[in-house]
């Protein structure tokens, strides 16, 4: 049984739009926040958290600032405990999990509930540990949502003899302001975007 299958909106307006347009002005903010930080170390090389975007380590090329740990095996140090830089990584205020939001915002089923012949339980759906996003290609757009596809989840777990719980049974995959694409529609966008800036250039 597949269970990763996504579908593709093309956002165009509504409470989507909004979402991503903030999600973007966030990410635009971490990272000049994170430059920042980067200049006062005076280093190159950083690991951000890939849920928040926030700044969780760094790569010192000679000397190890005092206020942080020898290199780990990826090479970064991250800060000590009860430092000045703990406390300054620490107050990082990031962009929000965004399979989290979006799910939330729009009661989105991450999981089908099932019960069949001596059996019950549930699975997650969409792509794992991105269960949810927002594409776009700058941030004037264009932009688009990925989600699980739950009602076809959910008709493959009924054809395969299932009976799906609620909220997954009756979810309806439709959001104001978007479009649904198909991932290849997508794609041609991209390539379009990539063309246009190639030509420009």
């Amino acid at each position: 049984m597949e269970d990763n299958k996504n579908a593709y909106f093309l956002i165009e307006g509504g409470r989507v739009l909004e979402m991503v347009r903030e999600h973007i002005a966030d990410r635009l903010r971490i990272q000049a926040e994170n430059r920042k930080i980067a200049e006062e170390l005076r280093v190159d090389e950083g690991v951000t958290d890939r849920t928040t975007g926030v700044l969780r380590g760094v790569v010192f090329k000679d000397v190890i600032h005092p206020d942080f740990t020898k290199p780990r095996k990826n090479g970064a140090s991250y800060p000590k405990k009860r430092t000045k830089w703990f406390s300054r990584f620490d107050g990082q205020k990031g962009y929000l999990s965004l399979p989290e939001w979006i799910s939330k915002e729009f009661k989105i089923p991450l999981r089908v509930e099932y019960v069949g012949n001596n059996c019950r339980g549930n699975l997650a759906i969409g792509t794992i540990f991105a269960e949810c996003g927002f594409l776009y290609l700058s941030e004037e757009g264009p932009y688009a949502m990925w989600v699980p596809d739950v009602p076809v989840a959910v008709r493959e777990y009924e054809a395969n003899g299932y009976t799906v719980s609620e909220p997954a049974k009756s979810f309806v995959l439709e959001f104001d302001g978007c479009r649904r694409i198909e991932k290849e529609e997508w794609e041609i966008l991209v390539l379009q975007h990539r063309l246009a800036n190639k030509k420009a250039a």
